[in-house]
């Protein structure tokens, strides 16, 4: 069976699966915050209007701009005020990180490990895209992207996990890439968390390059993906390390200071991630 074979087959397996679980639709303010953004002159009032007629997603919205991810000065009291200090594509990415909490939820301590991992991606994503404009330009990835990618790569995890309390077991090798568990996820839930992920973000209209590869962010062979989806994988797979590094990849169970993924090992099952 072809590589391409055993996508679809796993897309269209995965959808009857994410027919049962419903994913979240994407919310109206993205929708219209991207619409506004296309225009010749975005507009910030109206941008902002949108954000404070929704009193749950704009007081997530200055909850994670005032979080340690963003690092401002001073801490914003006010939608203008974060417009403001941001900028529209910044504000536009903290917008979309707390729509994703929103929809997924923040409360248990489950969600916060989940958070704490997904956030780090993120912004370690992002900074090495930044590092290497030169190499990923010519492919046309941008920081924005690599940030969408870090921020989604694992969103299927919480909503597999409230459609089977039995999931609890893989959260931590889903998080760490620590074994491949796709096999795994297919016998207990009849999908994986790649697969549905990528669902998710093709929901959310994120680019079909981000979509990609959120659906293969845990294979290790990328020979036949593309440049711009094997190269945002490789970038992903590192910042995800690099997360993991500062322990915000794993639960309890799988601790980097007990020497169980060090380095060597890594970068030993990660060659072709390297080059």
């Amino acid at each position: 069976m072809t590589t391409i074979d055993f996508n679809a087959q796993r897309l269209d397996h995965a959808k009857k699966i994410v027919s049962k679980i419903k994913l979240p639709a994407q919310p109206t303010i993205v929708i219209e915050i991207n619409k506004e953004m296309r225009a010749e002159h975005p507009h910030f009032e109206r941008i902002g209007n949108l954000v404070t007629q929704d009193a749950s997603i704009s007081a997530k919205v200055i909850n994670v701009i005032n979080s340690p991810f963003f690092g401002l000065a001073r801490k914003c009291e006010s939608i203008v005020q974060a417009l403001t200090y941001m900028g529209l594509e910044n504000f536009k990415k903290v917008v979309l990180t707390a729509c994703l909490q929103d929809a997924l939820g923040t409360g248990s301590a489950g969600d916060k490990i989940f958070w704490d991992h997904s956030l780090h991606t993120a912004v370690a994503a992002e900074a090495l895209a930044k590092s290497m404009r030169g190499v990923l330009s010519a492919d046309e990835i941008t920081p924005d992207m690599a940030y969408m990618t870090g921020l989604f790569h694992d969103c299927a995890i919480p909503m597999l996990l409230k459609r089977s309390p039995e999931y609890s077991a893989f959260i931590d090798a889903a998080l760490s890439h620590k074994r491949d568990i796709i096999q795994e996820e297919d016998a207990l839930v009849g999908s994986d968390h790649c697969v549905v992920g990528g669902l998710m973000a093709k929901t959310w209209s994120l680019p079909d390059a981000v979509c990609k590869t959120i659906i293969h962010h845990h294979t290790s062979d990328l020979a036949g993906l593309g440049p711009v989806p094997a190269k945002l994988i490789a970038l992903t797979k590192i910042a995800d390390y690099i997360a993991y590094t500062f322990g915000f990849s794993i639960g309890m169970v799988d601790q980097i200071i007990e020497g169980e993924w060090d380095q060597e090992e890594w970068c030993e099952l990660n060659e072709s991630v390297l080059h």
